[in-house]
């Protein structure tokens, strides 16, 4: 007669808790091999271990409960392989976005790490430099709506392309303000925002580039409404050089309240790009 195993010594073995298995027997999923009438216990049979074994892969495959159910009663190999395919395929598009999101954390933290050494050494100071073009998903947001559109266009690509990651994209967007922001406070014409991605999405067709060249460039770090001190020093220094400037103001936000609540920890690029 071949040896009956407790359900103990069957979840001692296999690893597994004792308790899953009673579920497993309470959803039809696994039921042990013989219940002793007069104690209940419960008895598993050596040919029930690899069916654990088979349970346990097919979850570690990403199938639910029910999914496992379902395909432990397939009778077909080729029914069974398809299957199999589909959740390889599955399994893969998962590890794929992981990837995507592992990339996207990477690039905000080297952003975060990069420039905030940058603001530690420069502080407040202005100056002009070379600055590369923005790529990035953009959208017109002149309004609330138009806000709520560019949502809706990042959704939408989200689903459609793995690329896309919705990790962070509070961090790094960049708002294109009207010149007359230079003037005066209260007047915020944004004309365009952009979610930037890294430089391997740049042959995507939904990405589009922004180019900046030499710039006037300056940093803020703070409270957003103290804000108008930096514009202040950037008009005395636009008058001063004599400079000519294309209109745009480039405000990129690289610690916001998407990385941290406390204000003073804000961090914004400024670059006004040169005529």
């Amino acid at each position: 007669m071949k040896k009956k195993f407790k359900i103990g010594e069957l979840a001692k073995i296999k690893r597994i808790d004792a308790q899953t298995l009673r579920y497993y027997d309470q959803i039809g999923l696994l039921s042990p091999d013989l219940i002793n009438e007069q104690n209940g216990y419960r008895f598993y049979s050596e040919e029930q271990f690899l069916e654990v074994d088979h349970i346990k892969f097919l979850k570690l495959i990403g199938l639910s409960l029910d999914e496992v159910k379902q395909f432990r009663e397939i009778t077909s190999l080729k029914e069974a392989i398809n299957n199999l395919r589909y959740q390889q395929n599955q399994f893969e598009e998962q590890i794929a976005k992981m990837q995507t999101v592992a990339k996207r954390f990477a690039f905000i933290l080297d952003t975060i790490e990069e420039k905030g050494s940058y603001f530690e050494k420069f502080k407040n100071g202005i100056e002009i430099k070379e600055c590369y073009s923005i790529r990035g998903v953009i959208g017109e947001c002149q309004t609330v709506s138009d806000w709520f559109d560019f949502e809706a266009k990042l959704q939408e690509l989200i689903t459609r392309f793995p690329n896309y990651s919705e990790v962070g994209h509070n961090h790094g967007l960049t708002y294109i303000y009207n010149e007359k922001y230079l003037h005066t406070a209260n007047d915020l014409l944004i004309e365009k925002v952009i979610l930037p991605l890294e430089k391997e999405f740049r042959g995507d067709a939904n990405v589009e580039e922004y180019p900046l060249g030499v710039c006037i460039v300056a940093y803020h770090k703070g409270e957003n409404d103290k804000l108008i001190h930096v514009f202040t020093d950037i008009r005395e220094y636009i008058a001063v050089n004599k400079l000519n400037i294309r209109g745009d103001i480039i405000m990129t936000s690289i610690i916001s309240s998407f990385i941290v609540k406390n204000e003073s920890e804000h961090l914004v690029e400024i670059r006004i790009p040169l005529a």
